[in-house]
This record gives C-alpha cells, sequence and structure tokens, in this order.
C-alpha cells in the first residue's frame, strides 16, 4: 500500500512539472531579472523629466532598485518557505505588474509635488530625489525582487541537485538582466517610449501572472485591461491615458476649458529618444509670440524660435550671442560658424538671416532632436545648415585639418548633465585648431556664482590655457546676481585693442544696449580662488562634483 502511495505521490509530482515545461523556473527568473533592468533604464528616463539627469539621478535609481531587489529576496525566502511556489507566483507577477504601472501615476504626482511650493518637498536636490525614486520604484524592485527565492525552491524541487539548481537561477537570471538592459537601451525606449515600456514590462508580468495561475480570471481581466492602456499609449489617444495620469494637464498635453472639458493639442512634438525626452509646444506665457515655439528637453527650455522672425532671439545669453557676433563680425559678409549642439537651431537660423551666404555646421548628437526642429520648429528640410549627426567631440576630431571657422558657438550643456569631454583643456586645443584668424569660441555656461561658481571657475581656468583673451559675460546689467545664470565664455586669440576695450566698457551698470554684463577682475579672482588652479583635463575632468553646490 506504502508503494501504491509514494508511486502515486512520484506520478503526481511528474505530471505537475510536465504541465509546467512551458515555464520553468529559469525562464521565470529570466523574465522577471529583465523586467528589473528594464524598470531600472526607464527609471532614469521618467526621473529626468521633473528631476533633470545628473549623478545623483542614477545614484539614486541604482541604489533604490538595488535596495528593492535586496528586501525582495529577503521577503521571497519567507515566502517560499511558508507556500509552495506554484501558489504564490502567479500573485508575485500580479503584484509586480501592478506596481510598475502604478509607477507611472506615482511619478505624476511625485513630479507635481516636488516642483510645487509644498513645504515638505522644500529639500535639498539630492535629498529630493532619493525621495522621489524611493517612492516611485522601490515598490516594483521589491516585488520582482520576491522572485528569484521562490523559483529557486521551485528549481529545486525539480532539479537533481541543490547546487546545480541554485546555480541555474543565479546564472539565468544574470542573462536575463544583460538581455534586459541592452533590450531597453538599444531598442525598447526608442521604440516605445518611456511610458510605454512601463506598460509593456506591466502586460508582461501580467501574462506570466496569468499563465502560473491560479485566479486566472481575475489575472485575464487585469491583462486584458493592460493591453487596452498599452495600445492608448501607443496611439494618439494616448493623450486620453496621459490625462488620466495627470500627465496632460501638468505638462502642457491638456487644459481645461470653463465647462471642465478637457482639451488637448499644445504638443507639436514629443517623442523619447536615445538620450532624452524631447518636447515642442507654442509659447502660452503672457506676452508670447504668435509664431513662439519652445523645445525643452527633459526639465530645461533649450531652445525658443519665432517662426515669423528668425532674427529673434528670447534668451538673454542668446541676445549675448548675438551682440557679441554682431562685434567681432563687424564689416563681415558671409560667415563660417560650427556649433556644438543643435537645440533649437536658433543661432544658427539667426546668423544665415544677418550674415546671408554664411556657411553653418552643427554636430547634433540626437538625430530626433533634428528631426522636432523639422516637424515643429520651423527649420526646412531642404536647409543649408549642415548637421553631422553624433558626439560633438567626435565631429571635431575626424575634420579636415584645414577646416577652419570664424565663429564656433558651445551649447551643449544644461544645468545638470553636462558632456565633461567638452570641456577640458584638450578640447580646448581642438577647437582653437580650427579657428580661422580673428575667430572667437562663444561657450554657455549654467552656475550661481554665489554658490561656489566652481565648474565655472575650473572653465575659465582651463580656456585660459589655450587662449590668449578670455572675457565672461553674465546676463545681467548691473552685475552678477543671485541663483543660477547663464555665464558665457569667450575665447579668442584675436590681439584688437579697440574690441578689447569695448568689451571692457560692458562692465555692471554700463550705459549701453548690451544685454548683459562683463564680469569684473574682482569676480574672476574670486572664482579663481575657489577653484584653486583646477585645470580640467581628459584625465580628471570632475564635472558632477564641480556642479554638486548649485543643486545641494
Amino acid at each position: 500500500m506504502e508503494d501504491m502511495q509514494a508511486g502515486a505521490v512520484c506520478a503526481a509530482a511528474k505530471a505537475r512539472e510536465s504541465a509546467g515545461w512551458r515555464f520553468t523556473p529559469q525562464a521565470i527568473v529570466f523574465f522577471s531579472s529583465a523586467c528589473v533592468m528594464v524598470l531600472e533604464l526607464v527609471a532614469g528616463r521618467l526621473t529626468a523629466r521633473h528631476l533633470g539627469s545628473s549623478l545623483y539621478t542614477w545614484t539614486s535609481i541604482i541604489g533604490v532598485v538595488l535596495a528593492g531587489i535586496s528586501a525582495g529576496n529577503y521577503i521571497g525566502g519567507k515566502v517560499a518557505d511558508r507556500w509552495r511556489p506554484e501558489r504564490v507566483l502567479g500573485w508575485l507577477f500580479l503584484a509586480a505588474s501592478a506596481a510598475c504601472l502604478g509607477s507611472l501615476f506615482l511619478n505624476r504626482v511625485v513630479a507635481g509635488a516636488a516642483g510645487g511650493p509644498d513645504p515638505a518637498w522644500q529639500m535639498a536636490y539630492p535629498t529630493r530625489v532619493l525621495v522621489s525614486t524611493l517612492i516611485v520604484f522601490l515598490l516594483p524592485a521589491l516585488l520582482l525582487g520576491t522572485v528569484s527565492p521562490v523559483t529557486a525552491k521551485m528549481a529545486i524541487a525539480r532539479g537533481k541537485g541543490v547546487g546545480a539548481s541554485v546555480g541555474s537561477i543565479y546564472a539565468w537570471g544574470a542573462v536575463g538582466s544583460i538581455v534586459g538592459t541592452f533590450a531597453a537601451g538599444f531598442w525598447l525606449i526608442a521604440a516605445l517610449g518611456a511610458q510605454g515600456v512601463v506598460i509593456a514590462v506591466a502586460c508582461g508580468l501580467g501574462l506570466i501572472g496569468l499563465a502560473l495561475g491560479p485566479w486566472r480570471i481575475l489575472h485575464a481581466v487585469w491583462v486584458a485591461a493592460l493591453v487596452v492602456v498599452f495600445w492608448l499609449s501607443q496611439t494618439h489617444s494616448d493623450k486620453y491615458f496621459q490625462a488620466a495620469c495627470g500627465a496632460g494637464l501638468q505638462d502642457g498635453l491638456a487644459s481645461v476649458d470653463a465647462n471642465g472639458r478637457v482639451k488637448f493639442g499644445r504638443y507639436r512634438f514629443a517623442r523619447d529618444s536615445h538620450y532624452q525626452f524631447i518636447q515642442v509646444y507654442d509659447d502660452g506665457g503672457d506676452g508670447s509670440l504668435p509664431g513662439g515655439r519652445v523645445i525643452a528637453l527633459d526639465t530645461l527650455r533649450h531652445g525658443y524660435v519665432d517662426l515669423n522672425n528668425p532674427r529673434h532671439l528670447e534668451f538673454e545669453y542668446e541676445q549675448i550671442y548675438g551682440a557679441l557676433t554682431e562685434r567681432f563680425m563687424n564689416g563681415r559678409g558671409a560667415l563660417r560658424a560650427f556649433f556644438l549642439g543643435g537645440g533649437g537651431y536658433t543661432f544658427p537660423r539667426w546668423v544665415q538671416d544677418r550674415f546671408p551666404g554664411s556657411r553653418c555646421d552643427v554636430a547634433e548628437i540626437d538625430p530626433d532632436v533634428v528631426e522636432a526642429c523639422h516637424q515643429a520648429m520651423g527649420l526646412p528640410r531642404d536647409t543649408s545648415i549642415r548637421t553631422i549627426i553624433n558626439d560633438a567631440r567626435v565631429v571635431v576630431d575626424r575634420m579636415s585639418p584645414d577646416r577652419r571657422y570664424d565663429l564656433i558657438i558651445g551649447d551643449a550643456f544644461s544645468d545638470l548633465a553636462v558632456p565633461w569631454h567638452l570641456t577640458t583643456v584638450e578640447f580646448q586645443r581642438k577647437l582653437r585648431d580650427h579657428l580661422a584668424g580673428g575667430g572667437v569660441v562663444l561657450t554657455n555656461v549654467i552656475e550661481d556664482f554665489h554658490a561656489g561658481g566652481l565648474f565655472l571657475g575650473a572653465y575659465i581656468a582651463t580656456a585660459r590655457k589655450v587662449f590668449k583673451h578670455v572675457f565672461v559675460f553674465c546676463t545681467y546689467a548691473s552685475g552678477v546676481g543671485g541663483g543660477h545664470d547663464n555665464f558665457i565664455i569667450v575665447a579668442t586669440d584675436r590681439d584688437d585693442p579697440e574690441l578689447h576695450d569695448y568689451l571692457q566698457a560692458l562692465g555692471p551698470g554700463h550705459w549701453t544696449a548690451f544685454p548683459g554684463s562683463l564680469l569684473t577682475e574682482e569676480d574672476l579672482a574670486t572664482l579663481a580662488a575657489r577653484n584653486g588652479g583646477r585645470i580640467l583635463t581628459d584625465d580628471n575632468a570632475p564635472v558632477e562634483n564641480l556642479l554638486a553646490p548649485i543643486v545641494r
């Protein structure tokens, strides 16, 4: 009798194993690990929309996801000891699916709160980033982390040895993480958008939960709802989904009329590229121009054009660019100009309109930025502006040695994300080698003088290592102001006493129409003292650390 019972138990176990052949423990942990890494990469894109992309955001995301996985592993071990894997895995995947979808809603709520006047959110930037990341992404990472211990127990029960079974779980989990990383970075985000990827992950987790059971009717309803949501996110109906998330009202996709009806349509272009979230929208502010368009990259308004007037320069630093270009190129006809970063193509178009026949070359790393300008910023597809899609340093490295420019504009920096390799003394020398006689390099740096100005001081010191003459302007005619400002570094080898006298006369309180003022010798001495002689090099350019005081 006992032999018959043992045989029946063995047969039942084999039947269960055969029934579950499509969803082996290794396949389950492969998929869950891939989802963790996809979520981690997408978290950087979602967070960047309201907190920017910086060393702090990625540090917080990586730390929070690892913390969630660790806590999930511990909790999953307890769950595995108490219940059979076949009984709980379906529920774990269902909960993880719901948490992933919920992270989109939480991200919108946190974005609105963190950017508002609530005193609870008036904290240092690194702390705000960490708290936001914890609220939005800890739970999905934790729930996905519970899967590995539970599947390990399943593998041990089905395997021939404990060591081999656990080793296979670790190995397939690592492979899943690798696949998820490459899939998200090279394909998924650009193909589906950050929001679409999260919904797709939620759908996938729901499908696995549906297959594992046990409450398959509930799972089926959930998965069907997710499929509808995913379809909405990938069509024009996406606007309605975003409005449901609160995204439309916050980001300008939607407005509410007097009758409470939601109206859509401000965005002219919105896309997750391989590099950033790109938005183009009509300028709806007070005193806005009828043809005003704004391009925003993540959190930063990066460019503004008046579709009716190519000479309109909205931002103060661009007005300074224009005034300095007029003075340096006084009496010249067509120019040869090179731009590090395209943005809204505002200044290249200004140069071509102000100096007809000018040759303008633009190095822009993100092809979707160029496409946004074609579709929504009024840049003709047959424009004579030549765009090279590549990193600006690579473009410079590949230039013909005899290529020379009268004007080089550096506008590839933001307040939080600075490509350090475009700041170094080695790169400055490469730019100087491509300057024509009497040429000038104008670079825009976003800094806070009173909060430290460490990066600004280091950049000035680096430029002075390369160029004979370096001048620095702020956007306030009365002198250096408080808070963040755009500082324009003017670097040239041109010996022109009359020009230098003109620039020196633009100090604080000048009585001209120049849209800004020259930093005084005292200001420059203060920056130099704080900098301590640091020169940015390819071997040592800690720009994130130098910019840290302005975000704390």
